[in-house]
């Protein structure tokens, strides 16, 4: 977990998406307090959604979610599959629980979205030809730098998330907190994952996986989130020998970390 290229390719992170409950209040809150650059978009049966680039890099997209809806705002990660139909199937026999099966996205690829044992919420995408693994992700101040998954049922998501993915794991003491596992793909770190086992995590709130933004200075990004029109949840706090991050609501239930790498 630091401040560095994400790894690419083949069971990598390749895209966020929030689904919000207020795309223009949405929109708004993240230009301005990452500068992020947007374009509305129609997609037809799914409604309105704004492209998100950051410093001329596609990184994300704002969805509106339908008025009928009963969750709340919420980023949902898509991880790179090479074949969607064969990991939707292995995903179900390691216990996951299918939410939308592979669904066609004209001129960009298939996408599924799923719950882990867990029943932390995480999609898959296969990209439409020609494909390109090697191609670097997107780095600097603005952009997605780690994933995290909270959950109660530790050891299963562990075992479920490296047989799906096929990761490998390391560990880390976290003293009262646990220990945390790091993922890593082909040896490099590209995700981790928290036991919810402490008093500081409600009873009611579910496992969910958390993306950080890359940002110059963790504090100075917090005092500006009440003004944007968020909320701060989780101060500016050290992770001793990592770095500093904070946890943030975009205003509609929407959770981000940010963070700065040592």
């Amino acid at each position: 977990m630091a401040a560095r290229p994400m790894p690419t390719g083949f069971g990598s992170f390749c895209w966020q998406r929030l689904n919000t409950t207020d795309l223009t209040a949405a929109e708004s809150f993240y230009t301005k307090l990452f500068g992020w650059e947007s374009k509305l978009q129609d997609m037809g049966p799914y409604g309105l959604a704004a492209l998100v680039r950051n410093q001329g890099q596609d990184i994300a997209s704002l969805m509106q979610m339908s008025p009928d809806s009963d969750s709340q705002s919420h980023w949902l990660s898509y991880v790179w599959v090479e074949d969607i139909e064969a990991s939707f199937a292995k995903m179900q026999l390691l216990g996951g629980k299918a939410c939308m099966p592979p669904t066609a996205i004209p001129g960009v690829g298939r996408l599924a979205v799923f719950t882990d044992p867990g029943g932390a919420l995480l999609a898959l995408f296969e990209a439409a030809p020609p494909v390109d693994p090697s191609k670097p992700a997107p780095t600097g101040p603005g952009t997605f730098c780690w994933f995290e998954c909270t959950t109660r049922l530790d050891e299963v998501c562990i075992a479920f998330y490296t047989d799906l993915f096929g990761w490998t794991t390391s560990s880390m003491d976290m003293g009262p907190a646990g220990t945390y596992t790091i993922f890593h793909k082909n040896g490099e770190q590209i995700a981790g994952l928290l036991p919810m086992n402490g008093p500081e995590w409600p009873a009611d709130m579910p496992a969910h996986w958390m993306p950080y933004v890359l940002v110059h200075d963790v504090d100075e990004t917090y005092v500006r989130v009440e003004a944007c029109g968020g909320q701060g949840c989780v101060p500016p706090t050290d992770i001793p020998n990592v770095g500093r991050f904070a946890v943030i609501d975009d205003g509609s239930g929407g959770f981000v970390s940010i963070f700065r790498g040592e």
